[in-house]
């Protein structure tokens, strides 16, 4: 079984705001699981701005999924972004790298500038999905990361409010 979870949601800024806060949206402090981001490719294509980076994050796994981890308390996530200036939209693709047997989660997300609104539209569609072979178990992971994504995204939304004001005020 493949669970998916997808939410919308409206900040009150700019597309220049939103994205340039996107890109330094670490550290604040609703993410203090984010241990580091390292920039490791960027480069203008055709007029859009392409980027890769790697996120370490750490997590509070739930006993049950530790006998399949170990002590292993933090994964690598690879993203990769294209912005386009002249459309005014973004897109943004995140995955982890490691630990991807017991679970994998890809999170699609997009910009976009509303016009009249004078406002930025971000949409996240997040797949989960386990190859664990047990099927209880792999259900059970997939139900629990599912629940956990819709937990943290108030804190995604938090975090990003936060970077974006900071933004306006000029503090980034």
């Amino acid at each position: 079984m493949v669970l998916w979870f997808k939410t919308v949601h409206d900040y009150d800024f700019n597309f220049e705001t939103a994205t340039l806060a996107f890109f330094n949206k670490y550290p604040n402090p609703y993410a203090s699981h984010v241990e580091s981001v390292d920039t490791v490719d960027r480069q203008v294509i055709d007029g859009k701005l392409h980027t890769t980076r790697l996120i370490r994050k750490r997590g509070k796994l739930p006993r049950w999924v530790k006998p399949f981890l170990g002590k292993i308390s933090h994964s690598w996530i690879v993203e990769k972004t294209v912005l386009d200036p002249q459309t005014k939209e973004m897109t943004a693709y995140q995955r982890n790298l490691d630990h991807t047997r017991i679970i994998r989660v890809e999170e699609y997300t997009t910009f976009r500038y509303e016009e009249p609104e004078n406002m930025t539209r971000v949409s996240y569609r997040v797949k989960f999905s386990s190859g664990f072979k047990g099927f209880g178990v792999k259900n059970r992971i997939e139900a629990w990361s599912h629940s956990r994504f819709q937990e943290n995204i108030k804190n995604t939304r938090l975090g990003m409010a936060y970077v974006m004001q900071q933004c306006k005020e000029g503090q980034r």
